[in-house]
């Protein structure tokens, strides 16, 4: 009966002020979307960091004449030290082959290139971008003094700009975030403090009757927690359902390839399709999370605004 009564009594409670209710949802929900947005760019730019850090590689390009002893001399010479992580040899046939992967759907350029056009080399993938500038450094003395490489092609650039931006999204959200969660407890902190406001003349005719301070308190918490997880529901929908359904609608794309395979090499994978854990994991963090802003918010608002003097 009891706790019939105090749902009932937060029912009343948002019901009486509608406009100030949804008003309190809303800005919770932009509030979590928002930080939704932040955490998701800041473990994608993380993920993608990690990523290419494991591919960070040099490109040796030797003359289409180099005999192949010569490039497999110089693999193994290579090879010896122990920041490379692998070595991959590219003869002028698997060169071809990955050439006619790439443009499979254009005969024309496949016509009119032969595998004796195309220059062997060696993929030399570094085991940290740290590393690769070792690798980068022995390369190039190595290019002064052999007449058979080419040229050398390396990606350190790329790495450090994606750290930088995988930095600078990882400090925005530490800024922005406690700035918009502060938003989200002021304004469940407000809506709270009007509506004890509101009934302060029911609170003191309940607590002189004998009515149990939690009794009275558990209302507004309740509220304070409806409001938090509202939000948190809305903002985890408005993120879910458009990007399941532009998936759905340009799943048979390049794009939606490219999204695909970006996202495998990135093991976040389990977002390409709609799975249940997940969905449920995604819903169950944003909603137990508005919880407990609620919770917080609705009680530092009874602290404030609720004076039960002793009976």
């Amino acid at each position: 009966m009891g706790v019939r009564n105090t749902l009932r009594a937060t029912r009343k409670s948002i019901k009486r002020n509608k406009f100030l209710s949804f008003s309190t949802v809303f800005v919770i929900t932009i509030v979590f979307l928002i930080s939704s947005l932040f955490l998701i760019s800041s473990l994608i730019a993380r993920e993608a960091v990690a990523f290419y850090e494991t591919k960070a590689q040099v490109i040796v390009f030797f003359d289409q004449e180099t005999p192949e002893e010569e490039i497999l001399d110089f693999r193994d010479e290579i090879d010896e030290h122990d920041y490379i992580e692998d070595i991959e040899y590219i003869s002028q046939e698997d060169a071809f082959e990955l050439y006619k992967e790439d443009f499979q759907d254009d005969k024309e350029l496949i016509e009119t290139i032969t595998a004796n056009v195309l220059p062997p080399s060696l993929n030399i993938r570094a085991k940290s971008a740290e590393d690769l500038t070792k690798v980068i450094e022995d390369i190039s003395e190595e290019k002064k003094e052999n007449p058979y490489i080419d040229e050398v092609l390396f990606f350190e650039d790329v790495i450090e700009i994606m750290k930088s931006a995988s930095a600078a999204v990882t400090y925005a959200a530490m800024v922005i975030i406690p700035i918009l969660l502060l938003i989200a407890f002021t304004v469940v902190s407000i809506t709270v403090g009007f509506n004890v406001t509101l009934h302060q003349k029911e609170i003191e005719i309940m607590h002189v009757i004998g009515g149990e301070d939690s009794y009275i308190k558990w209302p507004f918490k309740i509220e304070g927690m409806i409001y938090g997880a509202l939000g948190g529901l809305l903002s985890a929908l408005i993120i879910l359902v458009p990007w399941f359904v532009f998936l759905h609608y340009n799943q048979d794309t390049d794009f939606y390839t490219l999204i695909q395979q970006t996202l495998r090499d990135f093991n976040l994978d389990f977002v390409t399709y709609p799975n249940a854990p997940f969905i449920l994991s995604f819903l169950g963090i944003h909603i137990g999370f508005g919880l407990v802003v609620g919770y917080i918010a609705s009680t530092i608002s009874l602290i404030k605004n609720l004076n039960l003097k002793k009976k």
